[in-house]
């Protein structure tokens, strides 16, 4: 796809950001027990791939994923995890319709003995367009269990 100069059109940054705060939107919504996991399922594409310090994971979108992160969010609000805010996201294009995109996020927790935690981290997400609409097709994150860990929350 190119534009009327002849260059190659990429996913519009614009574009790429509104995703990540619908995907903030229904996070939170998660967090809070009230998501739909279809909802959260639209997301992603049809495969993905997982990349942490514990393993390197590749899936499908199936109803299996939306099981693994409904006990996801879950677990999140049992060490304490009361909001997720995208705070900034930048793109680097791949091609016209894949980038990656580094999230920026502040997570706001509260520790068992009542104590507010807020954790700034970022993950980079990999994104396609497809059939007119942004999907995460992989992510490649930090070890939040070591940040958990660190902050009292586990």
């Amino acid at each position: 796809m190119f534009n009327s100069y002849g260059e190659t059109k990429m996913v519009a940054k614009a574009d790429v950001h509104k995703f990540f705060k619908a995907y903030e939107k229904i996070y939170n919504e998660a967090i809070a027990g009230n998501a739909d996991m279809d909802d959260v399922g639209k997301m992603y594409s049809a495969g993905f791939v997982s990349v942490t310090p514990a393993a390197v994971m590749v899936g499908e979108n199936c109803q299996q994923l939306k099981d693994i992160m409904k006990k996801g969010f879950e677990a999140y609000r049992a060490i304490g995890s009361k909001k997720m805010t995208c705070t900034g996201v930048s793109v680097t294009s791949i091609d016209q319709d894949h980038c990656v995109a580094e999230v920026k996020w502040s997570g706001d927790y509260e520790r068992k003995d009542g104590k507010p935690v807020i954790i700034d981290f970022a993950i980079n997400y990999m994104v396609e367009k497809r059939d007119g609409d942004l999907k995460v097709f992989g992510w490649i994150a930090g070890d939040e269990q070591a940040e958990f860990r660190k902050h009292g929350l586990m």
